[in-house]
């Protein structure tokens, strides 16, 4: 019997200047969806293309360079704080630098850290700190707000984060909108309203899909039960 496959019948489309939420039941095809949009996999089936541009005919490289990710699970880099925002980018300048840390809060960290911006983000060399996990989430955020990419591609990106500091990130998405297409993966109620349009995922299918006005009218079980507000 030929496995399943975790899509089937997935039309979506985003657009600059929009903000796409994902919510699903566990196991639905996000994590695919999501990989399959960065360009990170190439579908089985059916396409995927960006500006009418197929990712399979795309240089991955090139590609990937349109993309600024915000994982679930990311990977804590003993770099400098500078270091670890401007990773693989280009502008590096301090006014670049600090609006994004202003952006995702992490400016806040700023005044403790003994080297500023040149702090090393570990406690293992000499003059180096360790950030919390809610400092680390800030200062992946921060390097997602930093690049300069088409999309930004969220995977629960507050987890880690108190409600004030949860708050001043979906505050400010509209604001980073204006130049990319954002798309949110959330399991939170609360989070899902700051979107243009919401897409309910079940069983790697799209079973709902409007504003947040509208689908909690329509239902109870789809977008609420794929929710939570904790």
């Amino acid at each position: 019997m030929p496995p399943k496959d975790s899509l089937s019948g997935v039309s979506l489309h985003v657009q600059r200047g929009e903000i796409v939420a994902l919510v699903e039941e566990n196991g639905s095809g996000k994590t695919t969806l999501s990989r399959l949009l960065c360009g990170l996999l190439l579908p089985t089936g059916g396409e995927v293309a960006w500006d009418h541009a197929s990712t399979a005919d795309l240089d991955p490289w090139r590609s990937w360079k349109h993309v600024a990710l915000v994982p679930q699970k990311f990977t804590y880099l003993p770099l400098t704080m500078r270091d670890n925002i401007t990773f693989g980018q280009g502008d590096t300048s301090d006014a670049a630098l600090l609006a994004a840390c202003e952006a995702s809060g992490a400016a806040e960290m700023l005044p403790g850290l003994r080297s500023g911006l040149n702090t090393l983000m570990t406690s293992e060399w000499f003059g180096g700190q360790q950030l919390s996990g809610g400092q680390w989430q800030r200062l992946v955020l921060t390097r997602a707000f930093h690049r300069q990419a088409a999309l930004l591609l969220m995977d629960e990106p507050t987890a880690a984060l108190d409600a004030r500091a949860e708050h001043r990130i979906f505050s400010g998405l509209r604001e980073l909108a204006k130049d990319r297409a954002i798309l949110l993966i959330t399991h939170r109620l609360t989070n899902v309203a700051v979107a243009d349009r919401i897409v309910v995922l079940d069983e790697g299918r799209i079973v709902q899909e409007g504003t947040y006005a509208q689908l909690t009218r329509q239902d109870t079980s789809g977008l609420c039960g794929s929710c939570s507000d904790g």
